[in-house]
């Protein structure tokens, strides 16, 4: 293994001018060693030992250019250890945010098998996991193990994983890619920040490729240095001598003349860019340059530090020269001519910036590397793409896709699937009521009340708002019946009054019927609260002001048929209900059935009024407005004194049916008893299974068929007698009847 030593009073020595000159003679041996061993990455300068073995890492300090293990940042294991590259953790970083800016979630890893890279790809698995992408395969290849050439080569063609991870060493993926014979079709991220682009073959295998390298630098000097080399220049370098030997076929006649006699002696022509070496492929060359440039920087303020007399460089001290070197090392900070910040954070660590390499091969063997992306940890956004420059593949036809599963189009919601990897899951539309404005998103989110899915389910729309309204053709047929049942209320109200004075009017208490008709009126009128927009008002008094209305109505028909019974009771000898003939006793009734009811209401409004009220369960996509009724028991009460009422009227009027009077109303109210006892049964009945505008109609309904046959039962007949038979009603007649 080859190791660079300069001493340390050497290297304060050469801080200036000769400096640059020392990097570039270290860049040239390490840039052209480098291709015969990966591992070489750590500087040496005085006290700072370059080696492969880092058993000894506690005892001497060092500085890498190119070591990734993240147990380097263990300062406590690792005291006087520095790099000038980041560890291996922020290369996973810039992997999964790369994944994530393409949207893909299903990506496979390939790695070498040797301890580093698998060690390595184990943490970048559990990383990218973390963060929620999936492993479609982890894959080991191995330089002496065809047969995982095999294996892997059958698991990439069975995969539906369109990007695979790669991260081994060079010359072991190499080999595998022979082995592919154009049969794989996937995009490669290749974490190889100790390569170059330029060490993958002339292969189509690998166009549309990511490069994650660590980030390019000029180097001041490097370019003429290059080019200037030569072995008469550094007659005493044997390492020049060797590369020029492979390269020119020369040899420098200072060193042995090679047994071969095809080899000749060196000229001042034979040099690096006559050859064509391009140094803009020196990437890690540049760390290696931040190396030394840190090396001295410390050095050269442990020379001029006042509080170790200058005496350093000399001492035999070697501990206190290594904490010294140490302290310094810490602080340094300086700016290279490239204008990059340099200083190692807690981590001993120099933050380093990716570059984002898209690779191509075209048809005629050309090959292009594009610079399409930056990943800088002291920016926001770390990473920037431009996703323009990249040129895909061409069988992809633009972005590839590597995803599990198809993503979930918004409407729908991820389920996913026992057994299977987060990844992998079923797209299920959301219930109705509940949207997934965007794509690919685990729980649906519920419409607000007033709202409602769309038929697409990606938005929330208004609910319609549906009462009985007077537009709808069930309002208008129910507000013309109420209207025109009020009119005939109305008119046989104007009817007796302009035959008050004839027999048939006066019967069975003249003042009642006048009661019992304007009761009649507006309990048709009433109906029309139910239609037509709910307000809180109309629900606070809809159902209370029926109730007393028809109440009065109901006293009115007792009292009716009470006082036929009183009237011909009394006709008997000695009765006492002579007494009670008269008017006061039907008002008696009528207060008194009626104060009940008004209780009811008056506790009902007090404490549990009705409101207005929103139901947007019953139907899809609607929201009723209604009037909550507040109390059901409240209400129930309420139906059921008017039932008892209802009873009662039907009790009195049963047993009054045959008395012998030619008025007697009885009969027609024992009937108009029944009808109400029919319909009303029937609207408990359809009042709890009926929801929406159609329960506003069942309650109107309700309410004009029973009061129509009050009307119709009762006080028809009456009118019959007035227009068609008006000789029924002369006195004469009466008394002839009665004889």
């Amino acid at each position: 293994m080859y190791t660079s030593n300069v001493k340390v009073e050497e290297a304060v020595k050469s801080y200036g001018s000769s400096l640059e000159d020392y990097w570039c003679n270290t860049t040239l041996h390490h840039s052209w060693w480098y291709n015969a061993n990966e591992n070489l990455t750590t500087l040496e300068i005085g006290y700072i030992t370059a080696t492969s073995d880092w058993s000894d890492s506690q005892n001497y300090m060092k500085i890498s250019y190119g070591a990734v293990d993240p147990a380097f940042s263990d300062k406590i294991r690792f005291p006087l250890f520095y790099r000038t590259v980041t560890s291996e953790t922020s290369q996973y970083k810039v992997i999964i945010q790369l994944i994530k800016t393409f949207n893909w979630n299903w990506v496979g890893i390939i790695y070498s098998d040797d301890e580093s890279h698998q060690k390595a790809s184990e943490e970048m698995k559990n990383e990218i996991m973390k963060n929620g992408i999936c492993v479609a395969f982890f894959v080991q290849i191995g330089e002496n193990k065809s047969n995982s050439f095999y294996f892997a080569l059958q698991t990439l063609r069975q995969s539906n994983a369109s990007v695979v991870i790669v991260y081994s060493k060079t010359v072991v993926f190499l080999m595998f890619l022979c082995s592919l014979k154009n049969s794989a079709y996937v995009v490669w991220l290749m974490l190889s920040p100790l390569s170059s682009a330029s060490e993958i073959m002339y292969t189509h295998e690998f166009n549309g490729s990511l490069f994650i390298l660590f980030h390019q630098r000029n180097i001041p000097g490097l370019r003429d240095f290059v080019y200037k080399a030569n072995p008469s220049r550094s007659p005493k370098d044997p390492f020049t001598a060797a590369v020029w030997l492979k390269l020119f076929g020369c040899y420098e006649p200072a060193f042995a003349k090679p047994s071969f006699q095809i080899y000749r002696v060196c000229n001042a022509n034979d040099t690096l860019q006559q050859y064509g070496f391009d140094t803009s492929y020196f990437r890690l060359t540049y760390y290696m340059y931040i190396a030394v440039y840190a090396v001295a920087h410390a050095l050269h303020a442990v020379y001029t530090d006042k509080s170790s007399g200058g005496n350093i460089l000399y001492s035999d001290k070697t501990t206190n020269i290594q904490m010294q070197l140490n302290n310094h090392l810490k602080k340094i900070h300086f700016r290279t001519d490239s204008g990059d910040d340099i200083f190692f954070n807690e981590k001993g660590e120099v933050l380093g910036h990716f570059d984002i390499i898209n690779w191509n091969v075209f048809h005629n063997e050309t090959e292009t590397t594009r610079h399409v992306g930056t990943f800088n940890p002291l920016q926001s956004p770390e990473l920037t793409i431009d996703k323009d420059a990249i040129l895909w593949a061409s069988h992809f036809n633009g972005i590839p896709v590597s995803n599990c599963s198809a993503s979930c189009l918004p409407g729908y919601r991820k389920v996913f699937v026992k057994g299977n990897q987060i990844c992998c899951y079923e797209c299920v539309q959301c219930s109705e009521g509940e949207i997934s404005p965007l794509p690919d998103m685990e729980n649906c989110i519920k419409c607000p009340e007033d709202q409602w899915s769309n038929e697409s389910r990606d938005k929330c729309i208004m609910r319609i708002i549906e009462f009985l309204s007077y537009k709808d053709p069930l309002g208008v047929a129910l507000t013309t019946a109420a209207l025109g049942l009020s009119f005939c209320s109305a008119a046989v109200f104007c009817i007796f009054l302009i035959y008050k004075n004839s027999t048939i009017v006066k019967a069975n208490n003249q003042e009642l019927g006048y009661i019992l008709l304007i009761s009649l009126m507006l309990s048709f009128l009433c109906s029309l609260l139910f239609i037509g927009r709910p307000t809180g008002l109309t629900c606070l008094l809809r159902w209370p002001l029926f109730s007393i209305i028809f109440v009065i109505c109901i006293s009115s028909i007792l009292g009716k048929t009470i006082t036929v019974i009183i009237a011909f009771s009394a006709t008997r000898p000695g009765s006492r209900l002579r007494n009670y003939v008269g008017t006061r006793v039907p008002k008696y009734i009528i207060m008194l059935c009626t104060l009940p009811m008004v209780f009811i209401c008056a506790f009902w409004i007090i404490f549990s009024p009705p409101f207005l009220d929103y139901d947007s369960h019953s139907e899809t996509g609607k929201i009723i407005l209604q009037c909550n009724e507040g109390s059901s028991s409240a209400f129930y009460i309420m139906v059921g004194y008017i039932a008892l009422l209802a009873f009662v009227s039907f009790f009195v009027a049963y047993l009054a049916r045959k008395l012998p009077d030619i008025f007697n109303e009885a009969q027609y109210i024992t009937f108009s008893m029944l009808l109400y006892w029919s319909v009303w049964i029937s609207f408990i009945l359809a009042y709890v299974s009926t929801k929406g505008k159609y329960l506003a109609a069942v309650e109107i309904f309700a309410i004009l068929v029973s009061s129509a046959g009050i009307l119709c039962l009762i006080f028809i007949p009456k009118c019959y007698i007035i227009f068609f038979k008006p000789p029924v009603i002369t006195r004469g007649h009466l008394i002839q009847l009665k004889l």
